[in-house]
């Protein structure tokens, strides 16, 4: 007898998936996400698929449309507004703690994501630009050893990557490499207040550079996204 494969297992691989692609832009707001599609790249049956998108739905991630399917969520205007203002208020905590108690051998951690993330946007890779940013600040909010607040920190963040694929432009990430080495520069120093202000500007500065004049949607070849993406 072949064996059962445990759906939690099939579910949490979808999700990942689509969660993963999101982050790296592949899979723009408002692309379609049709079952069989996802069902055969995964080799399973489409109650998985659907199980799945409701998990995603929940994390506020895909639009659930009656009659019409399942779509990668678009954030409107406020809610973008709303999701750095929660990312500020949490940011400056963890920042704040993280100052205080951050290692060397950590610091040096984090410099080299500034540095590669830097590069990276020298280069043009402005997809692996925008995915070590927010790498960086996942691995700085982890240093503060508060789960609850690093949970939410990572779906906001799959929040913003949404919100950079509608109003995202080139110039909103031009500064920041300034940004994130002052801010690297007061948290080696120790100063724990001035790099909780220095990642609110961070934040602030990103903010300020979105264009909230959606562009047209794109067509993406999601079967080869979702069986490629790392």
């Amino acid at each position: 007898m072949r064996p059962r494969i445990k759906s939690d297992d099939v579910e949490s691989a979808i999700c990942e998936r689509i969660r993963a692609a999101v982050s790296a832009g592949d899979l723009p707001p408002g692309t379609k996400l049709p079952e069989e599609t996802i069902a055969e790249s995964f080799a399973t049956k489409r109650f998985f698929v659907r199980a799945a998108f409701q998990r995603l739905a929940f994390e506020n991630l895909v639009d659930l449309q009656k009659n019409r399917g399942a779509f990668v969520a678009w954030p409107g205007v406020k809610e973008a507004r709303d999701v750095f203002e929660a990312r500020r208020a949490i940011e400056r905590v963890t920042t704040e703690i993280v100052t205080r108690t951050i290692l060397t051998y950590q610091i040096g951690v984090l410099w080299r994501q500034v540095r590669d993330q830097e590069l990276n946007w020298n280069r043009g890779n402005r997809k692996l630009a925008i995915s070590g940013i927010s790498g960086f600040h996942l691995s700085l909010a982890a240093l503060a050893h508060n789960e609850a607040l690093t949970a939410a920190l990572e779906q906001l963040i799959l929040r913003t990557s949404l919100i950079l694929g509608v109003y995202g432009t080139p110039r909103a990430f031009a500064t920041m490499p300034e940004q994130y080495r002052l801010l690297m520069e007061l948290i080696e120093s120790g100063q724990s207040l001035l790099a909780a202000r220095q990642i609110e500007r961070c934040l602030f500065v990103l903010e300020a550079e979105l264009d909230f004049y959606p562009p047209p949607r794109r067509d993406v070849d999601l079967k080869r996204i979702i069986e490629t993406v790392g």
